[in-house]
């Protein structure tokens, strides 16, 4: 191999590193939402249920996702603990929501507010403490 494709392979190898580095670091972070970056609400006919008056706990799903059941343990216990509402989306069933929503991967997760409203996402299994702070900030619960 000469000097090119040594540094070539170097390069791939720093780039997925990196990559690798990144999404540990932001997988199953819950984030907050600004208005702009989800324009549109979701509403009781785009889900196929009533939103909850407090808070909705969305979660879009694939058969194949190693971390969906974890994830929807998680939420239904999370629902559970501030009476709210939870669904659990089948991403490939619902490609209309997904695109619209633009969920690249599953587990994906979206809290909403009583007026359909993402509040907060989380790409990847969420990490329990700050989403269980961010649904009780939400409905003005004490965690």
């Amino acid at each position: 191999m000469d000097l090119t494709g040594l540094l070539a392979a170097a390069g791939v190898l720093i780039a997925a590193s990196a990559f690798g580095l990144w999404r540990r670091r932001t997988d199953g972070t819950v984030r907050a939402t600004a208005a702009a970056a989800t324009p549109d609400r979701l509403a009781a006919a785009d889900l196929g249920i009533d939103l909850d008056a407090r808070a909705t706990l969305v979660q879009f799903s694939s058969k194949v996702c190693r971390y969906c059941a974890p994830t929807r343990r998680l939420l239904t216990e999370i629902a559970d603990r501030h009476a709210v509402s939870y669904l659990d989306i089948d991403a490939e069933e619902r490609l209309d929501l997904t695109r619209r929503l633009t969920v690249l991967r599953t587990p994906t997760v979206l809290v909403l507010d009583p007026d359909g409203h993402v509040t907060h996402r989380v790409s990847g299994p969420p990490r329990r403490a700050e989403l269980t702070a961010a649904v009780g900030r939400l409905v003005g619960a004490d965690n």
